[in-house]
């Protein structure tokens, strides 16, 4: 009878615990200052191109596997690395897991863009897997201040 009652303890403390943290967790992801200065500057450094766009059509242009490839055609908003200038179109390609819905693509978003060469070395420009963010004006404040030390 006193090993159910102590195992009936200790369960309700280790449900107790996680109803305690789990709060935190999520109230984690809608963190106004995601994602870090680091993060951003880490990004930043790897890729040609970092620009705040307004993207205009977004289309599948090829499946593999559980993949898919995505064109993205988007208004430049505001550069913030590299040789395009606000108002500039820019296409890049941008790969998925396959079933996002397009309205996903769709919108202001942070872009960072690696430049690449296809087979006949010509230039085009793929997105940095895992890096593109939504628009927000506290992430793009971030990326100016990195933009002006690197000048």
């Amino acid at each position: 009878m006193r090993v159910n009652l102590t195992f009936r303890l200790k369960l309700l403390l280790k449900i107790l615990v996680v109803l305690l943290v789990l709060p935190a967790c999520v109230s984690a992801q809608d963190d106004d200052e995601w994602p870090p200065l680091s993060y951003l500057r880490n990004d930043y450094k790897e890729v040609a191109v970092v620009a705040h766009v307004r993207v205009k059509e977004a289309e599948i242009t090829n499946r593999i596997g559980g993949y898919e490839n995505w064109r993205i055609r988007a208004e430049v908003l505001e550069s913030l690395k590299g040789k395009f200038k606000k108002g500039d179109a820019i296409e890049y390609s941008h790969g998925a897991e396959a079933g996002f819905k397009q309205e996903r693509f769709m919108g202001e978003k942070i872009v960072f863009l690696l430049r690449e060469r296809d087979q006949n070395r010509k230039i085009y420009y793929a997105v940095l897997e895992n890096s593109t963010l939504p628009y927000a004006e506290h992430r793009v404040k971030k990326l100016r201040m990195i933009r002006g030390r690197r000048r």
